[in-house]
Formats: C-alpha cells, structure tokens, sequence
C-alpha cells in the first residue's frame, strides 16, 4: 500500500481515504456487440500506483438478480 499519508497502517477504508487514494473513475461506453451489454471501468489510482479496469457483464448480473 502507498506510504503517503499515514496511508500504510489502514485498518478501516473510509469515504475520506478512498477519495486521497483515487484520482479519477472512468465509465466507458457499453458495448452491446456481443448480444449483451458490457461496459468497462477504470478506477485511477493517485501516486501511480495502479490502474484497475472492471468489466460489468449485463448477462451475469441479469442470472445473480433473478436467483435473488
């Protein structure tokens, strides 16, 4: 984890410590290409550290809501 900050003894994740540790979100355009909707998301991380990319698939969210 990143030393700035105190940041390196983080036992609790609050809203303030997420908003230090990401600069930005990044929602993109969904792609229906594939019969389905996917859409992509990138959540960039301050000081470097990262870059995670997620992929929401409609169909699978679609069968864990309907299983609920």
């Amino acid at each position: 984890m990143c030393q700035h900050k105190g940041f390196a003894d983080i036992t609790e994740l609050t809203p303030e410590i997420i908003h230090e540790l990401i600069e930005k979100i990044v929602v993109l355009a969904p792609d229906k290409s594939s019969g389905h909707r996917t859409q992509e998301i990138e959540i960039h991380y301050r000081f470097n550290v990262a870059v995670t990319t997620a992929v929401a698939d409609s169909m699978k969210y679609d069968k864990k809501r309907k299983a609920a």
